[in-house]
């Protein structure tokens, strides 16, 4: 999951890229599913009260995979999102195909044609409808990204999906799925204060929608607070967690990104889910572009 280095090479856009419209209407937070699923000890019964809870606190978007599955059930993860979203109509799922479990400790993929479209169908059949975002879930590990391209755009163009882009991608995968097709979106590993925001920019430049996903920068990672340290000042003078204060300084300075994080707690989501709403100041901002530039990580 890695993201690779920018190659320096400018944006190519298609000559109906500007055709591409923003994923999701507003920003915020999206709340991704993969640890509800995969962690050790997971429930159903947890996982719906987390979803529950983010979805009842105004999360933007669930997101999903076919690869969020169980040995015994290739469909919890996108059941789980159906099942959050039945009590908020219309709120966007985000899905990725082309990668899947094969065993209990195994993972295979596989960005065919024919893998990527039976993914999708049986994406549709388990969400109950056209796919708000579908992307190519590993990027960086298929054989013939042209042709998981071309048949994304397909799909996207046949009416199974809204819109369609790529996760784990470096700028030279994006760059030659735009000189293939237009795409929506990219999703990529984000954590602050440990990766470089050069996805993020070049995505800014081509006009795609950036989901960033582990922006706390996953469980081996330092702590947040002593990667933020300015932010976390900022946090307990003003009485709130770090998180939730770094999540919405991200929101305030970073246009064009979502992140998604990875709570499994009911109390965990809540309090994410309200730096949708924290006050965003020059403070906040510079506390939190003055930890990422001390980081060796600038935006």
């Amino acid at each position: 999951m890695d993201c690779a280095s920018w190659s320096g090479a400018p944006a190519r856009r298609s000559p109906t890229l500007e055709n591409v419209t923003h994923v999701l209407e507003r920003p915020g937070i999206v709340l991704g599913i993969a640890a509800l699923v995969l962690n050790e000890g997971a429930t159903d019964e947890n996982a719906r009260e987390v979803i529950a809870a983010a979805v009842d606190s105004g999360v933007v978007a669930l997101d999903t995979a076919r690869a969020y599955a169980r040995v015994d059930d290739d469909g919890v993860g996108e059941r789980l999102a159906a099942e959050g979203r039945a009590s908020r109509p219309g709120l966007p799922i985000i899905t990725k195909a082309g990668h899947y479990r094969a065993g209990a400790s195994a993972w295979h993929s596989d960005g065919s044609a024919a893998r990527l479209r039976s993914d999708a169908e049986r994406s549709v059949e388990l969400l109950g409808a056209p796919l708000d975002l579908l992307l190519l879930h590993r990027a960086d590990r298929v054989d013939d990204l042209e042709e998981s391209v071309t048949t994304l755009a397909a799909l996207r163009e046949e009416g199974l999906a809204r819109a369609v882009g790529l996760s784990n991608a470096s700028v030279e995968l994006i760059d030659r799925a735009l000189a293939v097709a237009p795409i929506d979106a990219v999703q990529n590993r984000l954590g602050l204060g440990v990766d470089a925001f050069t996805e993020y920019h070049h995505c800014r430049d081509a006009g795609l929608d950036f989901f960033a996903y582990a922006p706390f920068g996953g469980p081996r990672a330092a702590p947040l607070a002593t990667r933020v340290p300015r932010v976390w000042m900022l946090a307990a003078a003003r009485g709130v967690s770090v998180h939730r204060l770094a999540l919405a300084a991200v929101l305030g300075a970073l246009p064009g990104l979502w992140p998604v994080i990875g709570s499994t707690r009911v109390e965990s989501v809540r309090d994410a889910m309200v730096a949708a709403t924290e006050e965003i100041d020059d403070e906040l901002r510079d506390a939190l572009l003055g930890d990422l530039d001390s980081r060796g990580v600038p935006v």
